[in-house]
């Protein structure tokens, strides 16, 4: 029930595990026992996190050429407000050469993923646990091409300050471009896809610098304070990113310039179970979702499943115990000469006791007074049978 409903909607899941099982499963029940699960794939996240930042232990893995690509998409919530689910793909690229055209194309393999909708900060240190397991520290090389944006140079600032070959996505890039030449001409125009298809090939081919001179050479055709700013933006956004957009540079290295991987990565872990039509999600049941997803789409979930059912059944030990000590009532506390004080149980004199006097009349226990010597008893031989 846990994969059905990871990888599918409730109502559909539930529809499956009749079909599948002939087992009739109220869709709340469904809901709750996946979350449940998701959270403790959550939790062991976390445990594992922390491990790895204590022990430092080795990785298990040690690749050539790392590709890492991070990238943000929204996910509605049931308040209205949109949250971003953030991911990190992660894969093993290789140049080969194509046959046909006997040219030389970048591959990439073995990709894998993590999303979840942290913070950035949360999200720099729980990734920690995805790129130890593919080795990133290992890795002879690491290309990293993303937007960008501040926060995900900040991720690899965290994991990888100079290590990491930093690429703008060629088409991010492209795009600016596109923005200053529009606001010039009508995106329509024959003008702007003339103008455009140059600066694109020139962006692609030619060192950056010509193309940010190329830029320039629009600042003075803007006619109002609008094209202007648009212009100016383009520019800035480019010039303060030029060692990131030597494109003919980076392919002449062998490595990729376009974020591909991780936009399919937002369709398949995404999109594909969190986008669907009508969908609103709570914000606590966003990441014990997702965990299941990376379970699922990394072809981790034979692995990730034994590990969730020992975490519950630990849990399920603790609770258990936690119950069995609250019905015991708590120890009382020891008797103390100090306590009864306090109650007013002791006698005032506390000095040494006084041998108390028998009075005259009172019976004294002695052997001549017990009343087998004073025939008030029968005798012993009165109890024998003739």
């Amino acid at each position: 029930m846990t994969r059905l409903g990871s990888k599918l909607p409730f109502d559909q899941a539930v529809e499956e595990v009749w079909y599948g099982y002939q087992t009739q499963v109220a869709e709340s029940t469904l809901r709750r026992i996946t979350y449940a699960n998701g959270a403790a794939a959550e939790a062991l996240l976390q445990q594992e996190v922390a491990v790895i930042e204590k022990e430092a232990p080795e990785s298990p893995a040690a690749p050539a050429q790392v590709l890492l690509s991070v990238d943000g998409a929204f996910v509605a919530l049931t308040s209205g407000e949109w949250r971003e689910v953030k991911t990190l793909a992660v894969g093993e690229f290789e140049t080969v050469t194509n046959p046909d055209t006997w040219q030389r194309e970048v591959h990439t393999h073995h990709l894998s993923t993590f999303s979840r909708s942290y913070g950035s900060e949360a999200f720099e240190r729980f990734a920690l646990a995805e790129l130890h397991r593919r080795g990133l520290e290992k890795a002879q090389t690491v290309v990293a091409v993303n937007d960008g944006a501040a926060w995900i140079q900040g991720f690899l600032d965290y994991h990888c300050p100079s290590r990491a070959v930093r690429i703008i996505d060629f088409a991010h890039a492209a795009a600016y471009v596109a923005q200053a030449g529009k606001a010039i001409w009508e995106e329509e125009s024959e003008a702007f896809k003339r103008w455009y298809g140059s600066a694109r090939h020139r962006l692609r081919y030619e060192p950056p610098q010509q193309t940010i001179a190329n830029l320039r050479l629009l600042q003075p055709r803007a006619k109002t304070a609008e094209q202007a700013a648009l212009v100016e933006g383009a520019l800035f956004y480019l010039q303060s990113r030029v060692q990131m957009l030597d494109y003919p540079h980076f392919v002449r290295r062998g490595y990729p310039i376009g974020s591909g991987s991780v936009e399919s990565s937002h369709k398949r872990v995404v999109q594909s179970r969190l986008k669907g039509a009508g969908m609103r999600w709570a914000p606590q049941h966003l990441d014990p979702l997702l965990s299941l997803r990376n379970l699922v789409c990394n072809g981790r979930w034979d692995e990730g499943w034994q590990q969730i059912v020992l975490f519950r059944q630990e849990q399920a030990v603790r609770q258990r115990l936690r119950r069995a000590q609250a019905k015991q009532p708590p120890p009382s506390a020891p008797i103390t000469f100090a306590a009864l004080e306090a109650a007013g149980l002791l006698p005032e004199d506390h000095g040494p006791a006084t041998t108390a006097t028998t009075p005259p009349d009172t019976f004294k226990r002695t052997r001549d007074g017990h009343p087998w010597n004073n025939n008030k008893w029968p005798t012993r031989e009165a109890w024998r049978w003739n």
